[in-house]
Parts: structure tokens; sequence; C-alpha cells
């Protein structure tokens, strides 16, 4: 991975083992993103081959646990300060696993995070979430969620702002899997896929 890479999967907290991410050389642009699925339940349980067994409501004590973890997780994440990064990159590693924690520690995940914002005097903050069909194996003792994140940078030097094709005050979206499993009473994130962060375009109305 170059420095280019290097910066902007950072950039969008995508540095770190187990992660999926293949940012791109300039950001991507599309539309409003959130999800209609008319009323239907995103929570699934399905067996062995990917089969819907059964569909968990919103309020399911189950689902409100796992969400609550990828909310406060997110969160963490994506409302950072190059004040207070350091502190953060701390509090991120308490939503995972020891194997998951150990990795990152292993290379260097939080001292990285805090010299980039830092260095380019970075700020972003969480605008909103969008949630897709997630799932839980027959036994439910883990879970995969599929939801989006939406970012804005509020603070940052121009010179990284040019270098990565970013703007300042402009939403961008990402995708995320966060995979969990139950740990001694609590949900923990033991992965984390990231797609690059793409720059949302408001459609105008009557755009086709």
């Amino acid at each position: 991975m170059n420095r280019r890479t290097a910066l902007l999967a950072l950039a969008s907290a995508a540095l770190m083992a187990g992660c999926t991410a293949t940012p791109p050389t300039t950001a991507a642009t599309h539309g409003p993103t959130a999800p209609d699925h008319s009323g239907q339940s995103l929570w699934h349980v399905i067996d062995g081959d990917g089969k819907t067994l059964t569909r968990l409501a919103d309020d399911d004590p189950l689902v409100t646990a796992v969400r609550k973890t990828v909310v406060l997780h997110s969160g963490v994440v994506d409302n950072r300060d190059h004040r207070g990064i350091a502190r953060s990159a701390a509090d991120e590693l308490d939503f995972y696993n020891k194997d998951f924690a150990t990795k990152l520690r292993s290379q260097g995940y939080g001292g990285k995070l805090t010299e980039l914002f830092t260095k380019n005097h970075l700020t972003t903050r969480q605008t909103a979430i969008a949630w897709y069909v997630s799932t839980f194996p027959r036994d439910r003792s883990t879970a995969k969620v599929s939801m989006e994140s939406t970012i804005e940078f509020t603070t940052a030097d121009p010179a990284y702002l040019k270098a990565n094709d970013f703007s300042l005050d402009t939403p961008y979206t990402q995708r995320r899997t966060v995979s969990l499993a139950r740990s001694g009473g609590r949900w923990l994130i033991v992965a984390l896929e990231k797609e690059p962060l793409t720059r949302q375009v408001k459609t105008l109305p009557g755009a086709s």
C-alpha cells in the first residue's frame, strides 16, 4: 500500500486489519442511497445456505443489542477531532474482541491514525446512518450487519483536501459490513469491511 492509498484508507477509518477496502484515487460521486425496503424487516435469521428462516422486528431485544453496538461504534469512528484523536482511537478498540484489537495494536493502528489526523488537522462528523439487510445464523450467536454511514470533513488542511480530492462540509457515504459475536454478555466486533468513501450528490427535483 503506497502512502496516498494509506491516507485515503485512514481518512475513511478503513486502515485496519480484517477490513476490506479499496479507496479510489479520486472521490466517486452518487446520489442519496438510503434504502427503501417497503416496510420489510431488515433482520433475517438464516440457515447454512443463506436461506431466510425468519425475520426479526426492529424492536427485538437481539436486534436492539446489536444495533446499539454498531451505532456507538460508528459514532466513535465517524465523529473525530484531531485534538482528541488519540482518545478516540483508544475508544474504538473497546468495541473489538481481543483478537481483532490485538491485531490492530500490533500494526500500530492508533499511532498511524493519530498522526494522520494531527498532521492534517482533520475533523469529521457523522450526519446519517442507513441500514441494509443484516443476518443472524440459526443459533443467533453472531451477526453480520450491513449499514451505511454518511460523514463530512469539517476541518482539514487545504493541501490534504486537494491531494485526496475531498471537500469540506460535503457528504461522503461509506457502506460497511460489521461482523459481531457474543462475548461475555456483550456484542463485540470481530471483523469490519468498508467500501471506499463516495461523495454524495443531491438529486434535483424532477431529475431522472
